[in-house]
């Protein structure tokens, strides 16, 4: 199987300088524990940044930003695969999916609930990246302990404030 090409020649090094930009900023807040960037393409001609924040609801939020032939692909994990109460714990998500601005609920890998996204390569700017990081990072610590609660309780205690 052949990749398809980028959008144009300059999508790697565009995203990768957005990426170092945006994570300059982040660092002086303190949330901003790593970011990883692999400089080979996987099998599908994709590359991939991994941003690792620190949460409150949850300790660590990472975010994958993969650039694909037209588009930035960004996935954040809000919990593993729920264990119980499921169908309780998909009516809620799904009325939370509702109201989401920018990015959307989905069962992904293993049955793990995810938020994702997608834009057009040409529209991430540092602004844009910072207004999906913001959003996962809000989303999440909002989504986190209700959703944990109800579908993983024995391995989710509530903090207390």
């Amino acid at each position: 199987m052949t990749s398809a090409p980028l959008g144009d020649g300059n999508d790697v090094e565009r995203l990768d300088a957005v990426v170092r930009q945006w994570g300059e900023q982040w660092r002086a807040g303190g949330m901003l524990g790593e970011i990883e960037h692999r400089e080979l393409p996987d099998d599908r001609g994709h590359f991939h940044w991994l941003l690792r924040l620190r949460g409150e609801e949850k300790d660590v939020i990472t975010i994958w930003l993969s650039l694909r032939q037209r588009t930035v692909y960004v996935e954040t994990e809000v919990m593993p695969a729920p264990e119980e109460h499921r169908e309780v714990l998909y009516r809620y998500l799904l009325v939370k999916n509702a109201g989401l601005k920018g990015l959307h609920l989905a069962i992904g890998p293993e049955d793990g609930i995810y938020l994702v996204t997608s834009i057009p390569t040409g529209e991430l700017s540092v602004d844009r990246l910072d207004e999906l990081v913001g959003a996962s990072v809000t989303y999440v610590e909002e989504i986190f302990p209700t959703a944990m609660a109800m579908g993983l309780p024995a391995l989710h205690r509530r903090r207390a404030r």
